[in-house]
């Protein structure tokens, strides 16, 4: 009876586990809606829980293993989706966010609009990252516009043409679930040399858990880091 007992929960440990996983990659193959993938996810989540429990009182290593493998995977998520308010669109200007001009052809029926949400969206966005600012750079728009196309490229995202001179789009997609953001970057000439704007937005699902926020602080950062190594002066 123990082993029985013993191997139905090592099972039930390995499906709360398989679950997630079919549900990540059967979105990004498309062979489901996203929230298909995002309800397998929750399953997995909800049957890892007591698995999880009974295998540590019976002292069940084996099936422990999977099912606390999964909650360790899935609790940063969890506490970002607590943390961070349900908001998808980020900006450094929420007054004259850059457009996503690109995105408003590659968006379907389903996706978000690209318009942005106004004051409601920028009071919420500001109380989560007060510090999210433009970047202002010593440099040429020329030589900044230089540096940012390299660093979109070692980024691995996806360049798309806007028909605007004036500033930068591109794709980033996410690397499990195959989730598409769209990035828009304007630079603007400055009496001291170039304003650099950023918007990062998604175009499906109510939070980013933080996502949209973190890519244009560690973009910023970096392409700055670039433009003041050695190298680039």
């Amino acid at each position: 009876m123990e082993t029985f007992f013993g191997s139905r929960l090592l099972l039930c440990s390995l499906a709360g586990l398989l679950l997630p996983l079919a549900g990540a990659i059967g979105t990004r193959l498309t062979l489901w809606h996203y929230t298909t993938g995002l309800l397998l996810v929750g399953l997995g989540l909800v049957l890892a829980l007591p698995v999880l429990a009974l295998a540590l009182w019976q002292q069940h290593w084996p099936a422990a293993v999977p099912a606390a493998l999964l909650l360790a995977v899935l609790t940063p998520f969890v506490y970002k989706g607590v943390r961070y308010p349900a908001i998808h669109d980020i900006s450094t200007d929420t007054v004259n966010p850059p457009s996503l001009l690109a995105a408003a052809r590659l968006r379907g029926d389903r996706d978000h609009p690209t318009g942005y949400d106004g004051e409601a969206l920028a009071a919420r966005q500001r109380a989560a990252w007060p510090a999210l600012a433009p970047l202002l750079l010593p440099h040429p728009p020329a030589r900044v516009h230089a540096a940012t196309l390299a660093l979109l490229e070692r980024r691995g995202w996806q360049r798309v043409d806007n028909g605007d001179d004036r500033q930068l789009e591109a794709v980033a997609t996410s690397l499990l679930f195959g989730f598409k953001d769209d990035v828009a970057i304007r630079l603007t000439a400055t009496a001291g040399g170039t304003r650099v704007d950023m918007r990062s937005a998604s175009r499906v699902g109510k939070s980013d858990l933080g996502a949209n926020a973190h890519r244009i602080r560690t973009f910023l950062a970096d392409l700055a880091a670039a433009l003041s190594a050695p190298s680039a002066t």
